[in-house]
């Protein structure tokens, strides 16, 4: 069932046409998710959507204008029982910013505290997590600052909402001297050897989670960070790790979210990363997901295209359904519209999983939805 702010279905989210993060979690404690989105041109710069028995609600969470990049993050922060919510500066921005979840008082038209995570160093925040590395059972915040060529982490203070900036640490650092001929095309702003992408997951099977993103995945060990290259060729993708093929150590899938190339899955095997094409010439997709869209035990990979003004009219919402072997037949969701950092997650509350087809500028501000009806 297709829904869309075209037609009226959903509220409209943010006033301007730069669409440039969303993200999907439960804030109210129903058991359902909820949907937030950013704006960077106009404000409000960050609107909610609360679902309320069958509908959703706007709620207004910052009613200011904020230069956010796209990139998310969520966690309880302040350790008061709910789930509070991390957005980042783009390029003429050097903060990050976490707000204060008010619940159990949420309120339409009053926006949550603002507090800040960063306020110095260089600008572009592109892709946050929270990441618990050392297995200490306590999560540390991760971020990649990409005119400052790093990778970052901080630990969260005791007491968040007091404190005027967080102490945060390098994990990996590059420079412009050491791109190797990437795989796909770029845009114009892109700068040399900009890296990105940001998932989570145990590769070595020593029980604690790594950090992968930038074509890499990073071991915290004895105090320090170790650097595995995947692959130096794909470093501005987004980045997500499953265990796609059954046994062995997880695989990595990388596509361009900005440009034009190949989604490319890469398997451990006999000691180096094997890099398999599942899609050539994917265009713009800056949606990335692995996980179990049909229940079979297998994981899958969810993936969507951008669209800017009329250009790729034939983008796609699609999931490349896994059979545990490396092997995968496509569904595709929709065809023709625009989608920038698109979720695959139950939206509705039903059990399965549903799509956030987030433009960033295509036909913004708007929003659609594709819930899944399976289950009924």
């Amino acid at each position: 069932k297709h829904l869309s702010t075209a037609n009226g279905d959903l509220p409209m989210p943010n006033g301007g046409n730069q669409q440039t993060a969303s993200l999907v979690v439960d804030v109210n404690k129903d058991g359902v998710n909820d949907i937030f989105i950013t704006e960077r041109t106009a404000a409000p710069a960050v609107i909610g959507l609360i679902y309320n028995k069958g509908k959703w609600d706007k709620y207004v969470i910052d009613s200011s204008l904020q230069r956010i990049e796209a990139g998310s993050a969520a966690h309880d922060i302040d350790g008061d029982g709910d789930i509070d919510i991390v957005f980042g500066g783009e390029s003429r921005s050097n903060e990050i910013w976490w707000w204060e979840n008010p619940y159990p008082d949420l309120q339409p038209d009053h926006p949550w505290t603002r507090h800040t995570i960063k306020k110095s160093g260089a600008n572009k925040h592109h892709d946050q997590a929270f990441i618990d590395f050392d297995g200490d059972g306590v999560m540390e915040f991760v971020f990649w600052n990409q005119n400052g060529n790093s990778l970052f982490y901080a630990e969260i203070p005791e007491d968040p909402r007091s404190v005027e900036e967080w102490d945060y640490q390098p994990i990996y650092s590059y420079s412009s001297d050491g791109e190797m001929e990437p795989r796909s095309t770029y845009p114009s702003w892109r700068r040399t050897h900009e890296h990105e992408g940001l998932d989570a997951l145990d590769m070595n099977g020593d029980g604690v989670d790594d950090i992968v993103g930038g074509g890499r995945w990073f071991q915290y060990q004895d105090g320090r960070f170790i650097e595995n290259i995947i692959d130096a060729s794909y470093t501005f993708t987004r980045s997500a790790a499953g265990q796609l093929i059954e046994g062995g150590r997880p695989e990595v899938v990388m596509v361009v979210g900005d440009g034009i190339g190949p989604m490319v899955l890469y398997e451990w095997q006999g000691g180096f990363w094997k890099s398999k094409v599942l899609l050539e010439d994917v265009d713009n997709g800056h949606t990335l997901d692995v996980l179990d869209f049909n229940g079979d035990g297998h994981l899958d990979i969810f993936n969507a295209e951008m669209r800017f003004d009329e250009g790729n009219p034939d983008s796609e919402i699609r999931i490349l359904l896994g059979d545990g072997k490396g092997n995968f037949s496509k569904h595709v969701v929709a065809q023709g519209f625009g989608v920038h950092e698109g979720r695959l997650v139950d939206l509705d509350g039903d059990g399965d999983l549903d799509v956030l087809g987030k433009p960033y500028t295509w036909k913004a501000p708007g929003l659609n939805i594709w819930l899944n009806q399976t289950k009924q």
